[in-house]
């Protein structure tokens, strides 16, 4: 269950950071304490989904193709 926790935090963030954002809206819109915002941060950059300009987070190409996949993958009914 915390995988898939993590995989739909971590599309949220994404979709969030579609615009510019710092790491304290982030926080604040997703109710991270700044631990976690700087882990799933650090994850998200490091796989190219975002990439941090002057401070702020914003999607990558590669990260609106992922935000695509897992659209259509929350489509799917079990």
């Amino acid at each position: 269950m915390a995988i898939i926790d993590g995989i739909g935090i971590g599309a949220h963030i994404v979709r969030f950071c579609e615009t510019s954002k710092d790491k304290g809206r982030i926080m604040t819109k997703l109710g991270l304490n700044d631990v976690e915002a700087e882990s799933y941060l650090a994850i998200l950059t490091r796989q190219s989904l975002l990439m941090q300009n002057n401070g702020k987070y914003v999607v990558t190409q590669k990260g609106q193709g992922y935000l695509d996949s897992y659209n259509r993958l929350r489509k799917i009914k079990v």
